[in-house]
């Protein structure tokens, strides 16, 4: 297209030769067929030769806990259902029940360690953590701090079954409790009976919390980090 000096002229040569260029068919590059280079050819007859099929090694497989008569009690649905739950925590929710439902029937409270959790559920200490967090923000238990009377540490903690976690025509009390009619050698395993040396004052964990702060209040305090600024004007 040669250029015009008129710019009408102009402008309508380029509007014909616009529509030209969209009336004429043209292939796109897309739609042609490619051949697979060598790796990917080889990747793409690998899959067809191994998909649907069984891997050719198996992961190594863990030993069998051992059989016993330990069991978990009834619970509520909600706990299954509740969205804001991860599956981790609901099985430390089932896991918390079951030590419970052998340890305290009765009083639906269990002083336990973050180590003994975290080893029975097979997790870190920091997930294990994450998993009571959720359960005691949905309401499903409230956990308790067990401050040490020797030092200023924990030494465990207290974790309460609320109703929100119980079973409907279990929230009043459970069926064989320690002591009274119903209850069993299983419920009354001594070997749970570890967590009675866990002596201490149990506080709640935000009590807990800042507790643990003072001591990082108290060095900021003492640097003084108001020192450089101007005295403010009283009047």
């Amino acid at each position: 297209m040669t250029m015009q000096n008129d710019p009408q002229v102009a402008f309508i040569e380029s509007a014909r030769a616009l529509k030209a260029r969209i009336a004429t068919p043209r292939v796109d590059p897309l739609t042609l067929p490619r051949l697979p280079s060598e790796p990917a050819a080889e990747r793409r007859r690998r899959s067809l030769n191994t998909c649907h099929r069984y891997a050719q090694t198996e992961r190594p497989r863990k030993a069998v806990p051992r059989a016993s008569r330990a069991y978990v009690p009834e619970l509520a649905a909600r706990v299954e259902d509740d969205p804001n739950l991860t599956d981790g925590a609901r099985r430390c929710a089932r896991k918390l029940a079951e030590l419970t439902y052998r340890q305290n029937r009765a009083g639906r409270s269990l002083p336990v360690t973050v180590t003994y959790l975290a080893k029975a559920l097979g997790r870190c200490r920091r997930t294990v953590q994450r998993y009571l967090r959720q359960l005691e923000r949905e309401g499903y238990v409230s956990v308790d701090v067990i401050v040490s009377q020797r030092a200023r540490m924990c030494v465990g903690l207290v974790v309460r079954l609320l109703e929100p976690l119980l079973a409907g025509h279990h929230r009043g009390k459970w069926p064989g409790a320690l002591g009274k009619p119903g209850a069993t050698r299983e419920s009354q395993n001594e070997r749970l009976r570890l967590f009675s040396t866990l002596k201490g004052t149990p506080i709640p964990v935000e009590q807990w919390a800042m507790r643990c702060m003072d001591g990082v209040f108290g060095a900021f305090i003492e640097t003084k980090p108001l020192a450089g600024l101007p005295p403010v004007a009283v009047t």
